[in-house]
């Protein structure tokens, strides 16, 4: 044939096949399918994280924010839902029209899944608590300022920084923090 790099023997295939089938093979295969698939697997945890909120805990105000943050940075409406009570209330002053606008949840979702589906990265760092006062179990007051920037494309990106003034309750002790309002104060 000419091409000396590549030369094919049926003999040497059926050494091969006689070695595993009666060789090391069927004990190896044996050995895994005994000891699971990956002998580097940690044990079976039957608990796993469950106690661990890795995308954040809203059952603290800290944890709150961080899922928001993740939700946002996600683009997951699913996960941003979570964070509104259903008679909640969002508003802005628009300088425009000189009057404060405002909106109710299913407005809020629906603009953010328009926001979240049109843009290819959101970055929200919250910064400092300008106000914190969780005093009351079920009732929080918070003014936090964060930086947020949104890329639409290579050529469109918009970045603002802004202070945003939250109404969280919730319905007791170590239950889920959800906004009731929330007013925008930011420069976009």
């Amino acid at each position: 044939m000419g091409d000396s790099s590549f030369s094919f023997s049926f003999r040497g295939i059926s050494r091969i096949l006689i070695f595993m089938k009666h060789g090391v093979l069927p004990v190896v295969l044996g050995l895994f399918i005994l000891y699971g698939c990956n002998p580097f697997a940690p044990a079976y945890d039957p608990d796993g994280l469950a106690d661990i909120n890795l995308l954040g805990d809203p059952t603290t105000v800290e944890g709150y924010f961080q899922l928001f943050k993740n939700s946002y940075e996600l683009r997951d409406t699913t996960l941003y839902g979570r964070l509104f009570a259903p008679e909640f209330s969002f508003t802005y002053f628009d300088f425009e029209q000189g009057q404060e606008i405002q909106w109710d949840r299913a407005t809020e979702m629906n603009i953010s899944f328009n926001l979240f589906r049109s843009v290819r990265l959101i970055t929200l760092d919250w910064n400092f608590f300008v106000q914190l006062d969780t005093t009351q179990v079920e009732r929080a007051f918070i003014i936090r300022s964060f930086n947020l920037f949104i890329e639409q494309d290579d050529e469109i990106a918009f970045n603002g920084t802004g202070r945003a003034r939250f109404v969280l309750e919730r319905a007791g002790q170590g239950q889920p923090w959800q906004a009731i309002s929330w007013f925008d104060d930011s420069d976009f």
